[in-house]
């Protein structure tokens, strides 16, 4: 009796001690594919879309989109090049950038123009103990942050985006990052590149008498988007493209009925999800329409995933995106033929 016992306990550790070994393995796996491989692997997704009202002479046109570049220690200038050669190999139209292009420190209050801005409390007992542990993993940034090098990073970002070759123009957004370090030297960057700027401006491609009207919404979470102005000033004909860092502001968009479209980034699309389960970690103004395509009658929204990270530095089944959206007319309507 006793000699069965035995056995039985024996043959019951063995399959602990395996259990254990396969999860601390699995572990180490996970964490070495989400802070290692997944970050870099890069998507390029295709994404067909039917605009109502849109000239024939749009028909076809390639916009390449990505978004939340986030220079920072894994953003590197050697990265970053190599995504601006994967988004020229997509031989766009037009290439659209829709924010944070700096990383900034979260969870604290920022300075910006000489004014202290409060972010929205973010921080708990739990988040602390993950914050301490990350940093001891060197996965999360210490304290000393904030003394970080954006002239550098401007200089980064200026090298790298000036080698974008689409045929036409290339349009960017600010973001909430961008205004929470230094959104001065994100612009210059952005210009000396020879990129279009929109902050609360519209700017309209014309051809044989047909427009596609790009609009571009300056930042919604530090209160710098004006609809009412671009609403104002959006010509009455053409189909309009908003371009818009938060994704959540498609409701006020949409409720506006002069756009078509909606491009945004933001959220990442979590960096983290866990299958079965809802993205744990999104941002402000990124909860409601975290990552893909969103349609609104004859309204859509595209949220892109995002080319970099935000602190932490890791993504688990939500690879970095580029987006490649080929515009259709609406063959069933005849007013995009006019």
């Amino acid at each position: 009796m006793l000699r069965v016992l035995r056995k039985q306990t024996l043959r019951i550790c063995s399959v602990i001690v395996w259990l254990l070994i396969w999860f601390i393995v699995t572990s180490v796996g996970v964490i070495y594919y989400s802070y290692e491989i997944e970050p870099g692997w890069v998507e390029v997704k295709h994404v067909n879309l039917k605009l109502p009202g849109l000239g024939k002479e749009f028909d076809g046109w390639k916009i390449v989109q990505i978004s939340d570049i986030h220079i920072n220690d894994w953003m590197t200038r050697e990265r970053l090049e190599r995504i601006v050669d994967l988004v020229n190999k997509q031989e766009g139209d037009i290439v659209v950038l829709t924010g944070d292009f700096f990383t900034s420190k979260t969870g604290y209050t920022e300075r910006l123009n000489n004014e202290i801005i409060p972010r929205l409390p973010r921080k708990t007992r739990r988040r602390r103990l993950f914050r301490k542990i990350f940093v001891k993993l060197k996965i999360l940034e210490s304290d000393l942050y904030e003394e970080r090098d954006y002239e550098r990073d401007k200089e980064t970002l200026r090298e790298c985006l000036r080698r974008l070759k689409p045929k036409y123009k290339i349009f960017a957004v600010l973001g909430n990052h961008d205004y929470s370090t230094n959104h001065n030297l994100v612009e210059e960057g952005l210009r000396e590149s020879g990129i279009i700027v929109l902050k609360n401006e519209v700017y309209s491609l014309e051809k044989n008498g047909h427009y596609l009207n790009i609009v571009g919404l300056d930042d919604i979470m530090f209160g710098r988007g004006n609809l009412d102005l671009v609403l104002s000033n959006l010509p009455k004909g053409g189909t309009n493209i908003i371009l818009v860092h938060e994704p959540d502001f498609a409701n006020k968009v949409w409720e506006s009925h002069r756009f078509q479209l909606q491009l945004s980034g933001h959220s990442h699309g979590g960096q983290v999800r866990i299958p079965f389960k809802r993205t744990p970690f999104l941002p402000p103004y990124g909860q409601l329409y975290p990552a893909g395509l969103y349609e609104f009658g004859d309204f859509q929204l595209y949220t892109n995933r995002g080319v970099g990270m935000s602190y932490p530095l890791v993504r688990f089944l939500c690879r970095p995106e580029i987006t490649v959206f080929t515009l259709r007319g609406d063959y069933n309507n005849n007013d995009w033929l006019q």
